[in-house]
C-alpha cells in the first residue's frame, strides 16, 4: 500500500464471490411457497374450466401477453373473464376451476397465495371497483365447498398479490381436490377480466401451536411450558394458557399476555416475554419470515392515541441471547390497534444460533393493562438460498470511532471517566465545563435522529450503558445534525426517576443551534444552578436548574461521552472524537485527544457493545468492509489484483456485528495488498468430501 498521497483503490470484489453448494429454485417461488401444477402459467392455462352453472358467457384462457413476476422464459398467466350482464343489478358470479391431486392442506399449509390484475378494459362499477375475487377449497368425491375465503376486493388494475389463510374452525382440511376462484359481486355494470399468476400454497414450520394446554389454576398461575415473564420488564405482568383457540378448536387454544402497565401518560412502559425454541436454529439462513396471530383483550386500556403500544419479535441468539429485531428495514414491529384476531409476519433478518423468541409490547403513555393472546406461531422456510452478502470498503480514521453495533435502535456506545472524584461542579469555587469534539457524524439528510451525547451523572452509578435510563439523576447533552448540515444541542434533566425517562423529553426544554455539527460542544456549570451550552461556532445558551433539582448534583460526577442511533437505519454508523476536556476555571481535570498508542484505561472505560468503541492508531488505521447477513460459512479474503492465477489470501481481521443485517472488519494496514489498489471478496468454500 503506497502511502505517497496518491488515491488508493480498493475495491469490493463482487465478482469474485463464490457460493459452493447452493441448488437454484424457481424464480416465481416467494420464501416458504409449494407451487400446485402449472401454477407459473409459462405456456399454457391447461386443465382451467369455467364452471357452466355460473354466468353464462365467461371463458378461461391462456394470456401469452400478461405475466407477474417469476416463472420461465417465456410466461404468461391465467385469463378469466366474468361475462356480467349490466341490466342485472343483482348478485352475478363467474366460477372457475382446476383440479389438482389429493392435498392434506390443514397438515402442509397455512395459506395459499397468487398475483391478480384486472384487465383495464374491464367495466368498474359504480362504486369504481371490479367486483370481488375468492378462492373456494374442493373437498373428497363429493366436491364439497370445504373452505371459502372471504373475498377480496378487486380495486385496481395492477398487479397484486393476494393471500387467503387457511382457517377459521374447518380444519382438518384433507382429501383438496380442486381449487375454485369466484369473481363476484351485486350491480356489476359489464364484462371483468383478470389475469392469475403464481399460485402457491404457503408451507410454515411451527413453533407453538398452544396445543393441549390446560388453564392453571395454581396461585400465583403457572405459565405454560416453555414460556416466562422476563422479570426486568413491567412487574406484575404474567403468561398463561389461555383456551381461546384462533381456529376454534376445543383440544387447542392460545397463550394469554397480561401486559401489567400502569396509568403513566408521561413515561415509557414495557413488558417482555420468552419462550424457548424445542432446539436452536440457524434461523438467518433457513427462515425468512416468523409469523403469528395476535387478539388484543377487549377489556384492554388504549393509549390515547386509540392503539395498544408497539409489539415487537424478536429472536435471542447465541450464548450472550443477543437480541435481534425482526421486521421490515423501516421499523421493528408493529402496532396492536384492533380487537380482532391479526395476522402478523415479520421478515428474518439474521440470527446463526436463534434459542429463544422473545415478544415485546412497549410504548410510551400507557393508560392501563394490557392483555392479548399470540397463536399460531410459525416459521416461514426459506426455499432457495438467501442472497450472498454484498461488500463495500470505507476508509477508517485513527483515533477513539463510536460505533452503533448493537441490536436495539437505542442502544448507547459509550466511554466513562474511570476516577470520578474531582469531576463535579456543585459548590465549586470557578465554573467547571465539559467539553468534547466531534470529528465526523453522519449525515442527517440520510441518517435522520442520529445522537452524540454527553451525560453527567452523580454519585456512584452503574456499569450500564443506559444511565439516562436507569440512573434517578442525571444530565444529559443531547447533539444532532440538522438536515441543512447544521448542528443542534438540547440541554435535558431529570431528578429521582430511576428506570424511567420521561423528564428527559418533557416540552419546552433549552436548545442551541450552530452552523455546523463538527467541532467541540461545551457544558459549562457555575453557581451550583446555573449552565451554559456552547456550540462549535460559538453560538450559546444559558439554562439553569432549581437548587433543589441541582443538590442531587452534589458530590462526584461521572461522565460520560457516547452516541446512539435512534433508528433501525441508523445502526452501524458512528462517530469520531477528537477529544475531551474537563476543567475548572483555568485547571484541566481531565484532558485526552486520543492521539496515544492505545485508550488511556487510567482515564476511560469502555461502555459498550462489542465493537462499539475502536481505537485505531495511525499506522493501524486501514480500512472498514462491510457486508449483509446471512453469511454463514462466507471467509473475507483479499488480493492484490483481479488477474488470471492471482492467489486470494484469507483475511486475519475479526469481524464484528453492526446490529441484526451486518457485519464488519477492519482491515488494518499491515494486512493491506502491496501497491495502489485491492480487492475484497467473501468466499464460501467448497464442502470437504
Amino acid at each position: 500500500m503506497k502511502s505517497n498521497g496518491n488515491q488508493t483503490r480498493l475495491i469490493s470484489a463482487l465478482a469474485g464471490l463464490v457460493l459452493a453448494g447452493f441448488a437454484s429454485s424457481p424464480a416465481s417461488l416467494q420464501a416458504g411457497e409449494v407451487q400446485i401444477p402449472n401454477s407459473n402459467f409459462d405456456d399454457s392455462s391447461i386443465g382451467w374450466y369455467w364452471e357452466s352453472w355460473s354466468r353464462a358467457g365467461s371463458t378461461v384462457g391462456y394470456d401469452a401477453t400478461r405475466n407477474a413476476a417469476g416463472g420461465g422464459t417465456p410466461s404468461g398467466s391465467l385469463r378469466l373473464m366474468g361475462n356480467f350482464d349490466p341490466a342485472n343489478t343483482g348478485w352475478q358470479e363467474a366460477v372457475f376451476t382446476l383440479d389438482i391431486p389429493d392435498a392434506d392442506a390443514g397438515a402442509s399449509f397455512s395459506q395459499i397465495s397468487f398475483d391478480v390484475k384486472v384487465d383495464p378494459s374491464s367495466t368498474p362499477r359504480a362504486e369504481g371497483d371490479y367486483g370481488n375475487i375468492q378462492v373456494i377449497l374442493r373437498n373428497g368425491s363429493n366436491w364439497d365447498w370445504k373452505q371459502q375465503q372471504p373475498m377480496a376486493a378487486l380495486t385496481g388494475t395492477e398487479w397484486t398479490r393476494v393471500t387467503f389463510r387457511l382457517a377459521n374452525g374447518e380444519k382438518p382440511i384433507d382429501q383438496i381436490t380442486a381449487l375454485t376462484v369466484r369473481v363476484a359481486q351485486n350491480a356489476l355494470l359489464g364484462p371483468v377480466t383478470v389475469n392469475i399468476d403464481n399460485i402457491a400454497w404457503t408451507e410454515e414450520v411451527v413453533i407453538e401451536n398452544a396445543d393441549n394446554g390446560v388453564v392453571s389454576q395454581e396461585d400465583p398461575p403457572v405459565a405454560p411450558p416453555g414460556w416466562s415473564w422476563e422479570t426486568w420488564s413491567k412487574s406484575g405482568s404474567t403468561v398463561l394458557f389461555d383456551p381461546l383457540d384462533f381456529y376454534g378448536r376445543e383440544t387447542s387454544g392460545s397463550i394469554r399476555l397480561n401486559n401489567n402497565f400502569d396509568n403513566n401518560p408521561g413515561g415509557y412502559q414495557q413488558a417482555v416475554f420468552t419462550f424457548v425454541l424445542p432446539a436452536q436454529v440457524n434461523a438467518g439462513v433457513e427462515y425468512s419470515h416468523i409469523n403469528l396471530d395476535v387478539k388484543v383483550d377487549a377489556s384492554s386500556t388504549p393509549r390515547a392515541a386509540g392503539d395498544y403500544g408497539f409489539f415487537e419479535i424478536i429472536l435471542r441468539n447465541g450464548s450472550n441471547w443477543d437480541w435481534i429485531s425482526t421486521g421490515p428495514a423501516a421499523s421493528t414491529g408493529t402496532r396492536l390497534t384492533g380487537n380482532d384476531w391479526t395476522h402478523i409476519s415479520m421478515p428474518v433478518r439474521s440470527g446463526d444460533q436463534v434459542h429463544r423468541i422473545t415478544l415485546k409490547l412497549g410504548e410510551n403513555a400507557f393508560l392501563g393493562p394490557v392483555t392479548f393472546r399470540v397463536d399460531n406461531i410459525t416459521w416461514t422456510k426459506n426455499v432457495a438460498p438467501p442472497p450472498p452478502p454484498s461488500l463495500n470498503i470505507s476508509k477508517a480514521s485513527s483515533g477513539l470511532n463510536l460505533i452503533s453495533t448493537s441490536n436495539d435502535q437505542y442502544g448507547r456506545h459509550n466511554i466513562y471517566t474511570a476516577d470520578n472524584s474531582a469531576l463535579g461542579w456543585y459548590d465549586s469555587p470557578e465554573p467547571v465545563s465539559y467539553s468534547f469534539t466531534l470529528l465526523s457524524f453522519p449525515s442527517a439528510a440520510d441518517y435522520s435522529g442520529f445522537q452524540a451525547h454527553l451525560f453527567l451523572v452523580p454519585g456512584a452509578p452503574g456499569s450500564g450503558s443506559a444511565p439516562d435510563w436507569t440512573e434517578p439523576a442525571l444530565l444529559f447533552l443531547d447533539i444532532k445534525a440538522g438536515a441543512d448540515g447544521s448542528g443542534n444541542a438540547t440541554f435535558r434533566w431529570k431528578t429521582n426517576q430511576a428506570n424511567g425517562n420521561s423528564q428527559l423529553y418533557v416540552g419546552g426544554l433549552s436548545n442551541v443551534v450552530s452552523a455546523g455539527v463538527l467541532g467541540t460542544w461545551k457544558l459549562t456549570a457555575r453557581q451550583n444552578t446555573l449552565f451554559t451550552m456552547t456550540a462549535p461556532d460559538g453560538t450559546s445558551m444559558d439554562v439553569s436548574l432549581d437548587p433543589e433539582a441541582a443538590a442531587q448534583f452534589a458530590g462526584p460526577i461521572r461522565a460520560y461521552v457516547g452516541i446512539q442511533p435512534n433508528a433501525t437505519a441508523n445502526i452501524g454508523q458512528g462517530a469520531l472524537i477528537g477529544g475531551v476536556k474537563i476543567m475548572q476555571g483555568t485547571t484541566v481535570l481531565l484532558e485526552d485527544n486520543f492521539s496515544g498508542d492505545a485508550l488511556d484505561e487510567t482515564k476511560w472505560a469502555v461502555n459498550a457493545t462489542a465493537g462499539g468503541v475502536q481505537f485505531l492508531t495511525p499506522d493501524q488505521a486501514g480500512y472498514f468492509v462491510t457486508w449483509g447477513l446471512p453469511d454463514s460459512g462466507f471467509v473475507l479474503q483479499w488480493a492484490p489484483s483481479l488477474k488470471p492465477g492471482t492467489t486470494w489470501t484469507d483475511s486475519t481481521a475479526v469481524p464484528i456485528s453492526l446490529g441484526p443485517l451486518q457485519r464488519q472488519a477492519h482491515v488494518p494496514k499491515s494486512e493491506l495488498p502491496p501497491g495502489n489498489e485491492g480487492y475484497f471478496r467473501l468466499r464460501m468454500p467448497p464442502p470437504t468430501p
